[in-house]
């Protein structure tokens, strides 16, 4: 596993296979989401149970993987869980004189007390790596 930062208790990673099924719950636990399955506490995966219908994630992971304009990433909790996920993409345009947009989508933490606090520091991390490799505009996707 790829440790991309370390933000106080928690770290950012690169996202690897076997942490699609926690994605693939962390994406389902969101009212719009046809899988919802309001897990709205920190138990683990194995008690809640699995998803009412399990997809295959991997083809798509191994796409998105082999792009280097995508990051797919997980948040790790100091006992290296995953308690959220995000996708950035760095999608080059001919806007702006060939800007690079940051696209940031399926963004997660999973609830528990901290979540907003934990969600404002990977933020500020993504706004800063994103603008490290050249992005001159954020675009928040709310999916």
């Amino acid at each position: 596993m790829q440790i991309l930062v370390e933000l106080g208790e928690v770290a950012v990673a690169r996202a690897a296979r076997e942490h699609l099924p926690t994605i693939a719950r962390l994406l389902a636990d969101d009212p719009t989401s046809p899988q919802y399955v309001a897990t709205t506490t920190l138990i683990s995966d194995d008690i809640l149970g699995p998803l009412r219908e399990v997809l295959d994630l991997e083809p798509y992971f191994d796409r998105i993987d082999a792009d280097p304009n995508q990051l797919l990433a997980v948040v790790l909790d100091e006992g290296d869980r995953v308690i959220g996920t995000f996708q950035l993409t760095m999608l080059p345009t001919l806007a702006r004189g060939g800007a690079v947009q940051a696209i940031v989508s399926a963004a997660r933490i999973r609830a528990g007390s901290d979540s907003v606090a934990v969600a404002k520091r990977v933020f500020a991390w993504v706004i800063e790596h994103a603008r490290k490799q050249g992005a001159r505009a954020l675009v928040v996707v709310a999916d």
